[in-house]
């Protein structure tokens, strides 16, 4: 027992410290003393892509931190995890003492706190059998790079991951390993070369970039050269984002021409509003590197489901980078894929990739589907790796921009695909066909859409800024009426702008340009007026619109009644041990604005009050009969159970995001209806011996009111706990011919979902 209790008590306090431990980035004023030599430090293939992008070899980024300031640091903290040229500064371990200390040293200029896991989502995975094509590269009409031997030969590209176990055996890559195109590896985890161990992640990836299965390609630069660098691990969340920026120096030093990273910050660390380009540390790395000429590729992330986020993650809201969704097929987005625009109103994403039921490799040799932004990303990695093979002139920029012209709907972009699906087509001269079957109309009260022949109709309303107010997408034909647009509902200025097979029409709102058709009405159209809420929403943050959600629930209740000093008259009854209920409950919101709901909560369920009377002297009803009890040498408990539906109307405020679920705070009124209820009344003498009446019964509604009401505050987070603080203001027990009246009002407790 000795030795355990000593291994306990070392365990917890090494939890206490772990737990005390935070990862901050630690910014330096200057790089004094510091010099660079790039020839010694880059590869031949960055130096050649410096020039190629007219990037400066011996900008002050490329320096070196300060190695002075750096032990410094180190001596102060828990751990040094690494530091950034590019950021000037230094990602540690540290408490918050210790933060106070290394604040104050000359050469500090801030601190910023890391406090996030990366998402690594372990995508949705089947078994499947072997297809004789693999759609994710059909279609891109990827075929036709390799009919012209264009296979990212001479590219390298760099992916940055969990880690890549079997990679060194699978025969996916069995041809990277055969010509030595994995130029060089590093586990920023574990300091070391090896990388082909831990999450599997990876190992999928790189197979969306270059594998093989037999002859069929999984990805479409099988050729190029690659540099593999495992930044992430579950057991180390605090620091990800610092082996994330050293990855990306790592990648620029060793001549990366492009990035792939199926990774990303999102609710776990900010909020929407942060998702701008400039205030995470990996969004400035990723715009560094595209100054430097490094085109990075990263997953929008897989937050379109997550009502209460929507929105891409950071990296992929930096302005200079490819941002890329998920579609399950063409002209349809996967329902996992996170729109845009980022918080600052861009346009993102970028373009999409086929992201669901991938071909990719499995484990033990093996191939299986997966599903995710994870796998789209890469996918577009190696398109770009082949465009820039065939296109070897071209900047990271003119790459970016080329790829979002090949994309399928390109001019036309919304929030969900971007410019669409990018087309290997377009790099060797090929037209889109163009479908002419759209034609808009109008009347004196509305804008018409109508198709010829069965189509996807996509449709948005832009602002004069060039935001998006509204964007949709609906399948039409010569027999499904028209889509409408109420003139009422359309602002001067706006523009009303429609895609379908590559042609597109724009109706700029306060020009007469459209011939009158009155026969086009309400009645045999079908209505979309801009007022309403869209199946493709924007970001919640953009929405004017109520949002409304629903929630099924089971409380657990344990709560605390305060003494009689809390009641106005004192003729209550005491509490003598803790109370409790069990209520199963339907919540329902309607989010007015990012912070603010309004809502209610019907529950059914069970209270049980464990209470005693304030005085000695107390009338019970049994059987229809009032009691009294008047014996000071009697000890006796009573206990009370009461079930009811309970109605609460609430406004609810968002105070703030703690992983996946968010702090809140409650403030409404309730009502309850008492439908049922009895008591169980205990006597014994003062040696605390049984006596021989022991009664349970149901009270008469001569002692229970029907109905009791009050208010409620709660402070909690969702799906977890909630500490709340109610005052009944109506009675809920009376008694016939006694004062003593009711039991305490208020009532302090916590809920448990």
């Amino acid at each position: 027992m000795k030795k355990v209790t000593i291994i306990t008590i070392l365990f917890c306090a090494l939890a206490s410290q772990l737990i005390a431990q935070n990862s901050y980035w630690v910014f330096f004023t200057d790089k004094q003393n510091t010099t660079f030599d790039p020839y010694q430090y880059f590869d031949a293939k960055a130096i050649e892509r410096y020039a190629l992008n007219g990037a400066d070899l011996y900008d002050i980024t490329n320096y070196p931190v300060n190695s002075h300031y750096a032990a410094q640091v180190e001596t102060a903290c828990e751990e040094l995890v690494g530091t950034s040229r590019w950021l000037n500064a230094a990602g540690v371990m540290a408490t918050e003492e210790q933060i106070a200390v290394i604040q104050q040293f000359p050469f500090v200029a801030g601190i910023q706190l890391i406090a996030s896991d990366m998402e690594v989502a372990e995508e949705q995975i089947t078994e499947d059998r072997i297809p004789l094509s693999t759609e994710q590269v059909s279609i891109h009409h990827g075929e036709l790079f390799q009919q012209h031997n264009i296979s990212g030969k001479g590219v390298r590209v760099a992916v940055f991951d969990a880690g890549f176990p079997d990679v060194d055996t699978h025969p996916a890559f069995q041809h990277l390993r055969d010509n030595k195109q994995i130029v060089k590896t590093w586990n920023f985890v574990k300091k070391k070369e090896n990388v082909y161990e831990a999450n599997s992640h990876g190992r999928m990836v790189l197979s969306c970039i270059a594998g093989k299965y037999g002859n069929q390609l999984l990805g479409m630069a099988p050729d190029a050269q690659f540099l593999l660098a495992r930044t992430e691990v579950a057991s180390e969340p605090k620091k990800e984002e610092v082996w994330w920026v050293q990855a990306l120096e790592w990648a620029d030093q060793n001549g990366a021409d492009i990035v792939n990273s199926s990774l990303g910050y999102g609710k776990q660390r900010y909020m929407l509003k942060h998702m701008d380009g400039k205030t995470s540390m990996v969004a400035k790395a990723a715009n560094t590197a595209a100054r430097k000429g490094i085109l990075v590729c990263n997953s929008m992330g897989n937050e379109g489901a997550d009502n209460e986020w929507k929105m891409l993650i950071t990296p992929a809201d930096a302005d200079s980078i490819l941002s890329v969704g998920a579609v399950k097929s063409l002209d349809v987005i996967a329902n996992f894929s996170s729109f845009g625009p980022t918080a600052d109103g861009r346009m993102k994403p970028n373009v999409v990739a086929l992201g669901e039921n991938n071909l990719v490799a499995g484990s033990k040799g093996n191939f299986t589907r997966a599903s995710g932004t994870s796998f789209s990303s890469p996918m577009m990695a190696g398109f770009a790796a082949c465009v820039k093979q065939l296109h070897p002139e071209y900047t990271a920029w003119q790459l970016k921009t080329e790829i979002e012209k090949s994309g399928n709907h390109y001019p036309y972009f919304d929030y969900a695909y971007g410019y669409g699906v990018p087309q290997a087509g377009y790099f060797f001269g090929e037209k889109p066909e163009v479908k002419n079957n759209i034609s808009f109309s109008e009347d004196n009260y509305a804008v018409y859409v109508t198709g010829k022949e069965p189509a996807t109709v996509f449709y948005k309303i832009t602002n004069g800024d060039g935001s998006i107010d509204f964007y949709n997408q609906k399948e039409i034909n010569e027999n499904s009426g028209a889509i409408r647009f109420s003139k009422d509902r359309l602002q001067s200025g706006q523009t009303l702008e429609i895609w379908s097979n590559g042609q597109i029409l724009k109706y700029l709102v306060g020009q007469k340009t459209l011939p009158k058709v009155d026969s086009l009405t309400a009645e045999n159209a079908n209505y979309y007026s801009c007022a309403k809420t869209i199946s493709i929403p924007a970001n919640d943050i953009y929405t004017r619109k109520f949002k409304t959600t629903y929630k099924f629930s089971t409380v657990l209740n344990f709560s605390f009644m305060l003494p009689s000093m809390w009641s106005p008259n004192g003729n209550i009854w005491t509490c003598n041990r803790i109370s409790h209920g069990l209520t199963f409950a339907l919540d329902n919101s309607w989010r007015v604005a990012r912070p603010y709901a309004i809502g209610f909560r019907l529950g059914f369920g069970s209270s049980w009050y464990a209470v005693a009377p304030y005085d000695n002297i107390t009338y019970y009803n049994i059987d229809n009969n009032m009691v009294l009890i008047s014996n000071e040498d009697v000890v006796y408990k009573k206990n009370i159970k009461v079930t009811k539906f309970d109605l609460e109307l609430v406004n609810r405020f968002i105070l703030g995001y703690a992983g996946s679920e968010w702090w809140y705070l409650d403030a409404g009124i309730f009502g309850e209806w008492n439908t049922g209820n009895r008591y169980k009344l205990v006597l014994k003498d003062n040696q605390n011996q049984m006596l021989t009446y022991v009664k349970k019964h149901y009270m008469s509604y001569d002692v229970l009111n029907p109905v009791d009401y009050g208010v409620r505050l709660r402070v909690g987070i969702t799906r977890r706990f909630a500490i709340y603080g109610q005052y009944r203001i109506s009675n809920l027990l009376k008694v016939k011919g006694t004062n003593t009246s009711d039991l305490p009002k208020w009532e302090i407790g916590i809920q448990l979902f």
